[in-house]
């Protein structure tokens, strides 16, 4: 990683996740404060039957393993330091839960209710929460006016995000098995991603 980066960037990485991290960390303290029970239900979605159905898990595991397999086709810096252990891959851990939790309860929980207060149907809502998602997630990319790699974070974000947002329909509008896929997938690909992203060093030579 030393002969990849410089420690500029890597500092810089730490920084950014560091905050954003931060930020989430305090707002999941924010909602389980005004309403411990409401959060871990409704939020987390965490309920007695979250185990009951295999098929939902079967999907959850399709999800992680192929967006996580994809990352590392598609980003070969991610997959020459997927097994690096540094203070960054502890930042990493620590970003990979918060956002994991912040975004699902966001873009799915918040947002697909929300749309069915519209009364918009479950694809709609799957290809809203899907686009907003993927539009999120290729905004950081794209800021450095990379469109050789913004487009196709933007568009397999979306394809991410709707693959969440079609399981949180499956498993009874409960964000809980969502949550658990995005954490592990950004326990994986994280803080090596955002690094790649910082440094400008994607295919990891």
């Amino acid at each position: 990683m030393n002969e990849l980066t410089t420690s500029s960037e890597r500092n810089k990485t730490g920084w950014i996740l560091a905050s954003i991290s931060t930020m989430l960390t305090a707002s999941i303290f924010l909602w389980f404060y005004n309403n411990p029970e409401g959060f871990i239900e409704n939020g987390i979605g965490f309920r007695t039957d979250v185990f009951s159905n295999i098929f939902i898990w079967i999907f959850t595991l399709f999800i992680i393993t192929g967006y996580i397999a994809y990352t590392l086709i598609a980003i070969p810096f991610v997959k020459a330091h997927l097994l690096t252990i540094s203070w960054l891959k502890v930042i990493g851990i620590w970003v990979a839960i918060v956002t994991g939790i912040v975004e699902e309860v966001v873009f799915r929980h918040l947002l697909m209710e929300y749309l069915l207060t519209l009364a918009l149907s479950d694809v709609t809502q799957i290809l809203i929460s899907g686009i907003l998602f993927g539009i999120a997630h290729g905004v950081w990319v794209l800021l450095k006016g990379d469109w050789k790699f913004a487009l196709p974070a933007i568009i397999s974000t979306t394809i991410l995000g709707s693959l969440l947002a079609t399981l949180y329909i499956v498993a009874g509008r409960s964000t809980f098995a969502p949550i658990v896929a995005h954490i592990l997938i950004n326990m994986f690909i994280e803080p090596w991603l955002m690094l790649s992203a910082v440094s400008g060093k994607w295919d990891g030579k």
